[in-house]
């Protein structure tokens, strides 16, 4: 078990990236250096294959296009859906079999209690530089160093927060909560998650003073404080559940609770709505009061990968502005690359100024490094949850 840090060295640096001129960021001479001779010359000399183990959203046909054409390695994709089921597909696999993996950072303090992934070489990634440094920075506090060792590589960022369908109900900033959707008038008509929408819960007590956590930060300190906190949320959950109509665990069924389940309201990940939302469905996203649940996934290269030349060459394509754009209109989500905010189309940068209005960016609620307890014990309250 790593050191515990303090908390005001914990979550510094995720301070300096919430601040609004981070998406502003310009690089009138950047992006066209970026791409240059950036992949390594050996990348096609050996298989010319790379096997990319990562969420659906990902591997949008977009981005393996647009990979595969700038430098003529061949993809292979294999999709997870939780972070949960990528460490155990790989620790089934022993490691073997994939070449980059893409978790979110929070989960390598777990993953590499069996050992994973291998170290980066970060003299093999010429394109380091375009990476905006707050993330930089931050990503080895969130999980991205362990043991010394950086494993772990910032990739893409995203919020999970209230979404809903703009035929049936609006809301404004500032008015809108999490606690809303348990309201009497949304009986059957939300959609979640069965793990995180503790935590969306948890903020919302802790908002209106009846179950403090410190904004659920109390809940990683010790398995005996998430207890004592995940045992009250737990009681309100159950109190709430005719509230639920449908519990989603991925990309596609946020699309299919507001399209064709008839949820009305529910806790989603910002990508797959704001895309609904880009081609005119009646959907919309936004942060609410108490604060965007905020994630930051990544990129690893597999312990016993074999295609080691093209896993970097993969790497130091995504940090083009460029490729972040792809990735961020294609999903969604949003890139760490310096300039790719500035290449995003009209509607993608009207999407993000909606779900984030006023002061929402200023008060993201970022995930943490989870301990190796957490998760389990997460997963024993999911459960009982599911089945009350």
């Amino acid at each position: 078990m790593r050191k515990k840090k303090s908390k005001d060295k914990t979550f510094e640096p995720q301070k300096v990236i919430t601040r609004r001129d981070f998406i502003k960021t310009t690089v009138a001479a950047g992006v066209a250096a970026s791409v240059g001779p950036w992949f390594i010359k050996d990348a096609l000399s050996s298989s010319g294959e790379l096997k990319l183990f990562t969420w659906s959203d990902y591997s949008k046909p977009e981005v393996i296009k647009a990979f595969e054409k700038a430098t003529g390695i061949k993809v292979k994709v294999t999709n997870f859906s939780t972070n949960q089921e990528c460490m155990n597909k790989l620790r089934a696999a022993r490691a073997k079999g994939f070449d980059i993996a893409q978790p979110s950072l929070t989960e390598y303090e777990l993953h590499m209690e069996f050992d994973l992934y291998r170290e980066i070489d970060e003299s093999k990634i010429t394109n380091l530089n375009n990476v905006e440094p707050s993330f930089w920075e931050s990503s080895g506090k969130q999980g991205g160093i362990i043991r010394g060792k950086r494993v772990g590589l910032p990739y893409d960022w995203g919020t999970e927060a209230c979404a809903w369908n703009t035929d049936k109900v609006n809301f404004k900033y500032g008015e809108l909560s999490y606690g809303t959707m348990w309201e009497p008038e949304f009986v059957q008509k939300v959609t979640c998650r069965p793990h995180s929408v503790f935590i969306g819960a948890g903020l919302y007590l802790d908002y209106i003073g009846k179950v403090p956590s410190n904004r659920m930060f109390d809940t990683y300190e010790s398995e005996k404080k998430m207890r004592k906190v995940y045992d009250e949320i737990f009681k309100f959950l159950v109190k709430h559940k005719k509230n639920i109509k449908m519990f989603w665990n991925n990309a596609q069924d946020h699309q299919l609770a507001f399209l064709q389940n008839g949820c009305v309201i529910g806790q989603t990940w910002d990508g797959p709505i704001l895309t609904l939302k880009k081609k005119g469905k009646p959907v919309s996203f936004m942060a609410p009061k108490e604060g965007a649940l905020t994630w930051v996934d990544s990129m690893a290269i597999v312990k016993n990968a074999k295609n080691i030349e093209q896993a970097y060459a993969y790497i130091n394509w995504a940090y083009t502005p460029e490729a972040g754009a792809i990735m961020a209109q294609s999903t969604g989500y949003n890139s760490v690359v310096k300039g790719a905010a500035d290449l995003l189309d009209d509607a993608t940068k009207k999407g993000f100024a909606e779900a984030y209005p006023g002061d929402a960016l200023k008060n993201l609620w970022w995930y943490v490094s989870e301990p190796a307890w957490f998760v389990p014990a997460r997963t024993e309250y999911r459960d009982k949850f599911q089945a009350a």
